[in-house]
């Protein structure tokens, strides 16, 4: 081997050194608790960005769900999804500025950068975890048991014999009416055209729960305090917010403001004025 051969191979070795020197590093950090800091700096999140220079959060939302999120004619939204946004806001001390979309191209023009997130009652979709970030869940709309406080049913497994009124056709009626074929439950299901009839059977005593989701479950209980929410979900359907995969700065702020929320009981405030006000 020639002298100059041997200097290329000393310092393509040295290259590799420290390489590896580098590399031992990052583990290092990583094994130290370090992770989340190293990674962040090594990516980029453009979106964040640019809220902390404009001062400005675009959010997106079907403003035609009422009480999640509305738009007068004068422009107004209002909302629970609306006071999430704005909580948002006023945390990272930035405007917030409100894009109405039709619920079906809502994800299109996320993709297209017309606003930084979905805050829509949008429901958590694990087909779409590659090109979106979601949050935890803010909010669960799970099928659940109300019933009067002085007959309280708790569980899905104190249905068994008694009588349950559902709305006709809706996801708590095809719930029971499984538990009696797959379970053998002995259910008497009183199917009624409007949830509200099925609230009156159960005001009445003509049954002894009734079946809904639990945001329904909370304006009823607003309208009449003497009605209970089990604490037995039948189902999950968690509500979660949206932002581009590139985000990630932007969604761990948006999970830390949630986790915050969900201790201090922000998230349970926000419900009761929209979901418990009984108007």
């Amino acid at each position: 081997m020639t002298m100059e051969r041997l200097v290329d191979a000393l310092k393509n070795a040295t290259r590799r050194y420290w390489w590896l020197i580098v590399l031992a590093a990052v583990a290092a950090l990583l094994a130290r608790g370090l992770g989340a800091t190293v990674l962040s700096a090594m990516r980029e999140d453009a979106t964040w960005s640019r809220i902390q220079n404009d001062r400005l959060l675009r959010v997106g939302m079907d403003a035609s769900y009422p009480p999640f999120e509305n738009v007068d004619e004068a422009g107004t939204f209002t909302g629970y999804d609306v006071d999430l946004a704005r909580a948002l806001g006023d945390r990272w001390d930035v405007d917030v500025r409100f894009v109405n979309v039709h619920f079906d191209g809502l994800y299109d023009a996320l993709w297209k950068e017309k606003f930084d997130l979905i805050i829509s009652a949008l429901p958590y979709d694990r087909t779409l975890t590659r090109d979106l970030a979601y949050s935890q869940s803010y909010l669960s709309d799970g099928q659940v048991i109300v019933s009067r406080g002085d007959n309280w049913v708790d569980a899905v497994n104190q249905l068994s014999g008694r009588a349950v009124a559902v709305e006709l056709g809706s996801e708590g009626h095809q719930i029971l009416r499984q538990l009696n074929r797959d379970e053998a439950a002995s259910i008497e299901i009183l199917p009624e055209r409007e949830l509200s009839l099925a609230a009156d059977r159960v005001l009445e005593g003509a049954a002894d729960a009734l079946i809904c989701d639990r945001v329904s479950a909370l304006e009823l209980r607003g309208k009449d305090p003497s009605l209970v929410i089990g604490r037995e979900a039948l189902t999950a359907d968690p509500y979660v917010v949206a932002a581009r995969i590139d985000a990630p700065v932007l969604m761990g702020a948006v999970n830390e403001a949630l986790e915050q929320w969900r201790a201090d009981g922000t998230l349970d405030a926000l419900g009761e004025r929209w979901f418990s006000a009984g108007d």
